[in-house]
């Protein structure tokens, strides 16, 4: 355990050390890792799916309303339970490693004690794998490049430790086994109701309710 923490530490040490400047692409890059944008992801997929009429980007919006309902239930007990200090926070281990760590995301990372998991990590992770069980090659390499950016890119801002990273990964893939082991019932039980009148009002009934919803949850964790 020992020699884990020290690699972890060393990591992250690593990370924080590269060249840094607060440019447009790491502001972007932060944003695409957080919950909102996968939420803005969701309705782009279900306005698309609806004017194109394109069964695929329809699934897709239901697929990852699911699959980030799930990563939350088990997201958000995890980061008011586990009190791990972020590295920004955490003197001691700077001491320790003779180094200076500033927090670099005031925005997302503001909360000392929230550091485990990596919320970035496992909503990105979670929403490529999906993206691409749906849409095979192309969502791959639409998408996932980002997995690793956002592994690499949250101690490189002093808010996580690559231990957070690795478990945000791990919960993300998790989260996602879940929702694809329950996708073709889930699926075939809706695409039953589809030609039902009525269907298409209670979709976006469900859209609105779990956009509202999502971003109030987000709203207590930032």
């Amino acid at each position: 355990m020992k020699h884990l923490r020290k690699l972890d530490a060393n990591i992250l040490k690593w990370a924080y050390q590269r060249p840094f400047e607060d440019t447009f692409v790491i502001k972007s890059l932060i944003f695409m890792g957080d919950g909102p944008f996968w939420m803005l992801v969701v309705l782009a997929a279900a306005v698309a799916g609806q004017i194109f009429r394109y069964a695929p980007l329809h699934q897709a919006s239901i697929l990852l309303m699911f699959g980030l309902m799930v990563g939350n239930m088990v997201f958000t007990p995890l980061k008011s339970r586990i009190r791990r200090r972020r590295p920004y926070a955490n003197k001691e281990l700077q001491k320790e490693l003779s180094l200076t760590i500033q927090n670099r995301d005031p925005g997302h990372g503001s909360k000392e004690m929230e550091s485990f998991p990596s919320g970035h990590v496992l909503w990105t992770s979670l929403c490529v794998i999906i993206i691409s069980f749906r849409f095979g090659l192309t969502g791959l390499l639409c998408f996932g490049w980002m997995i690793p950016a956002m592994m690499y890119l949250r101690p490189r801002l002093g808010v996580h430790y690559p231990s957070d990273a690795l478990a945000g990964l791990i919960l993300g893939v998790l989260c996602a086994c879940a929702t694809l082991l329950v996708s073709a019932p889930l699926l075939a039980a809706l695409g039953a109701l589809h030609g039902r009148s009525g269907y298409i009002y209670g979709y976006w009934a469900f859209v609105f309710v779990f956009l509202a919803l999502g971003f109030r949850s987000w709203l207590k964790r930032v």
